[in-house]
């Protein structure tokens, strides 16, 4: 089942949060590139952003109380 939501909608976004821990897999594309991915371990989460969203996402963090080492960065792979 696909469902189209706009990323930068909070509220569109927040339907993937709720249903996240409902799914053994979602997965995030834009075109046919992959841009997010949670599998069934519930402990990981995975996305590809512009250093701009890195800011404005560990500020986001921040705020909650969470501290920046909770993400680690991923090399991209060829």
């Amino acid at each position: 089942m696909g469902i189209d939501i706009d990323v930068p909608d909070d509220e569109q976004f927040a339907v993937l949060s709720d249903l996240a821990p409902c799914t053994i897999n979602a997965e995030g594309w834009r075109g046919s590139r992959l841009v997010f991915s949670a599998s069934d371990s519930g402990t990981s989460l995975w996305i590809t952003v512009t250093r701009g969203q890195e800011e404005e996402l560990l500020a986001r963090l921040n705020t909650l109380g969470i501290p920046s080492t909770a993400l680690a960065v991923r090399r991209r792979e060829r």
